[in-house]
């Protein structure tokens, strides 16, 4: 977390209190399309398209901490 205080003390980013609910919809989003990406019949294309953003995922522990 050191780096990303040093960008906040040079103004490069901006604290955010955490939300909870925003947290779980970060995560049940998440849950959602790693899930529909194992749909069988999906191309390829769609299903690392929702992988892809189902690794998204760890946004939701850097919005947590602000």
């Amino acid at each position: 977390m050191k780096e990303l205080d040093n960008l906040v003390k040079i103004n490069k980013l901006k604290p955010e209190p955490p939300d909870a609910q925003e947290f779980a919809g970060m995560v049940r989003a998440a849950e959602t399309k790693l899930k529909d990406a194992a749909i069988s019949g999906l191309s390829a294309d769609s299903q690392f398209s929702l992988a892809y953003s189902a690794a998204h995922a760890p946004l939701a522990a850097l919005r947590w901490h602000g």
